[in-house]
């Protein structure tokens, strides 16, 4: 899922730089991906980089670690910020935590405590970007389960067919050449596999791979018929996985292999001429 990306903020550069050594000590996947000064700088890093995790001093010039957290609450950043400082103020610690702070250690950090609260934070990103996945492959469904009723109700266009499988064949004629299979199209339409291949079927009256298999087919006739191409080239050209599978492909169809119905066509050609 890629690694979580953290910002420094400490006016001490020192500070820094012992931070940032300690947490790629760490191995937990956690990146630094810039550092700042101050309050303000650390607020426009934070704007532009959109990092999960923000490592902050409290007390900094300018803008301060809780005047920062407070700004970029009201941005409604979704960002785990840990302080780390010298000062053991309990109204420091208070105002940290009720504004939402993920932790609050004291310098010096003690490398245990830094790795116990940075894992605790891996762990609740990592159950965020799951349910993340979870609630988008839901709505994938629930798009297909809509397409699906729409697709039974759907006009026709001029052709005859609806505008789902319009789509689809669409779709061929613009990428034949391409790997596409019924998942990989199904998609595309937002429909269920198994149900886009019946509704296909249905409405071309023969199955999606049939369908793309001779119009493939045709295409490469049309090349043989132009001359000058290799099988290797008209197989490559057509969405053919190979040259040994084009010319299997294309025997059963034709009833000949691709050199023969490319030398049929040469023998035609002669003939018309000697008329």
């Amino acid at each position: 899922m890629g690694e979580l990306k953290a910002i420094i903020a400490d006016d001490e550069e020192n500070v820094r730089y012992l931070l940032m050594d300690l947490i790629k000590s760490f191995h937990l996947g956690i990146q630094v991906a810039a550092q700042a000064g101050g309050g303000e700088e650390a607020l426009k890093l934070c704007r532009t980089l959109k990092p999960d995790i923000l490592i902050s001093d409290i007390r900094m010039p300018g803008c301060d670690g809780i005047r920062l957290l407070e700004a970029l609450n009201g941005m409604n950043m979704e960002i785990a910020c840990i302080f780390v400082s010298a000062y053991t103020d309990f109204e420091y610690a208070k105002a940290a935590i009720s504004n939402g702070a993920r932790g609050y250690i004291l310098k010096p950090v003690q490398p245990d405590e830094m790795y116990s609260l940075l894992k605790a934070v891996k762990i609740e990103w990592l159950h965020r970007q799951k349910h993340r996945q979870k609630v988008k492959r839901m709505e994938a469904e629930i798009r297909k389960l809509k397409a699906e009723f729409a697709a039974a109700d759907m006009p026709v266009d001029e052709s005859g067919y609806n505008r789902v499988i319009r789509k689809a064949l669409n779709y061929i004629e613009d990428h034949y050449h391409e790997d596409i299979s019924l998942e990989s199209i199904s998609e595309i339409v937002f429909l269920n596999k198994n149900y886009f291949s019946e509704l296909f079927k249905k409405e071309t009256g023969k199955s999606f791979v049939q369908y793309l298999t001779e119009y493939r087919l045709e295409k490469a006739k049309l090349l043989l018929s132009i001359g000058g191409l290799k099988g290797n080239e008209v197989a490559d050209m057509t969405g053919f996985q190979n040259n040994s599978y084009f010319i299997a492909v294309f025997k059963r169809y034709e009833g000949c292999t691709p050199k023969e119905y490319s030398d049929s066509l040469k023998g035609e050609g002669k003939e018309k001429s000697d008329v």
